[in-house]
């Protein structure tokens, strides 16, 4: 077997422009993750006092406002949890199978801060799990790259529809993008990825950015059955 780290410095090599993707997308996964990480700590912090308070407090009676800020706080546990895992599968994805939904989902949850920030609604319909012939190692960053496209093109005001499906021997990944003002020139390093991606991915990509706004991405895969 082969030194999975010059497997990995092959890989990189054969993917022109590759490694400037991934740092675009690492860079904008680390702010968020800054973000999105201390809002449930901040909230711990605020019922572990409360709960010291209430503790504390002489002729306390019943344990239902301590079990709500425990539950309080389990949730925000939960929250950093999941949201450090999504982020430790994304760096290293090695090993995880080609599950197109995952990636979406966590795409979501990665890039939750930036949908906040440019102010845009986005929904997600499909199955928790719909494996693809493609590599785990691309599928990512590719859904990546279509996610944030998305949003940048309904950007201020504008929502993004993320459909994941099954078609006969086929898997679709259908983003529509559209209603805010937009940042075409903020999109377009996404979209470029996306283009340069999609071959190393087994994937059969269109994407439609009319002039007059807004977008359609569709990325068709071969469904693993």
């Amino acid at each position: 077997m082969g030194h999975p780290i010059q497997r990995i410095a092959r890989m990189e090599a054969e993917l022109p422009g590759r490694a400037e993707d991934r740092a675009r997308l690492l860079e904008r996964i680390a702010v968020g993750l800054a973000h999105e990480g201390k809002n449930p700590l901040h909230n711990m912090v605020l019922h572990l006092q409360l709960l010291s308070e209430k503790i504390a407090s002489p002729g306390r009676q019943g344990g239902s406002p301590i079990e709500k800020h425990l539950a309080a706080m389990r949730d925000g546990i939960g929250r950093v949890d999941d949201l450090l895992r999504a982020f430790g599968e994304f760096a290293v994805p090695a090993g995880l199978p080609p599950d197109l939904a995952a990636a979406v989902r966590r795409a979501g949850q990665l890039f939750a801060y930036d949908i906040r920030r440019a102010t845009v609604k986005v929904s997600q319909h499909g199955p928790q799990a719909l494996e693809v012939e493609s590599s785990a190692l691309v599928l990512g960053d590719l859904v990546a790259h279509a996610f944030l496209a998305s949003v940048e093109l309904a950007r201020d005001g504008g929502a993004v529809d993320v459909q994941v499906e099954a078609r006969g021997a086929s898997a679709v990944l259908e983003l529509r993008a559209g209603g805010g003002l937009g940042n075409r020139a903020q999109a377009q390093p996404h979209l470029e990825a996306m283009r340069a991606l999609a071959q190393q991915a087994s994937c059969e990509l269109s994407a439609e950015t009319p002039a007059e706004g807004g977008a359609f991405l569709s990325l068709t895969f071969l469904h693993r059955r």
